[in-house]
């Protein structure tokens, strides 16, 4: 294991990423009814991801890939926000403390 420490521009694109990926995941999903749910589905969902080209992009070509879909950078940072503190939400509701 290794110290790493990202500039700020590698953790921008990091973050932007992410963001694109909650996006493609809630749409695949919207796409995909089927009978796969959850970590199933998105076993299948993460082979894509992997792949997609967002990947291989600079921060530059990922703020042009932003714009192109429409989207500010602040926009995905807080669908990104709203993304994690639901899901923090979530956890919390359905946590069972063990004692």
């Amino acid at each position: 294991m290794a110290i790493n420490i990202l500039t700020k521009s590698e953790k921008e694109a990091s973050n932007l990423r992410d963001a694109i990926r909650i996006l493609a995941w809630s749409q695949f999903k919207t796409e995909n009814d089927t009978d796969l749910k959850g970590l199933d589905l998105y076993e299948i969902f993460k082979k894509d991801w992997e792949s997609y080209k967002i990947h291989s992009m600079a921060l530059p070509e990922i703020h042009k890939f932003v714009s192109d879909l429409g989207y500010t950078t602040e926009e995905l940072m807080q669908i990104r926000s709203e993304y994690y503190a639901n899901k923090k939400e979530y956890n919390n509701s359905n946590r069972t403390d063990e004692f």
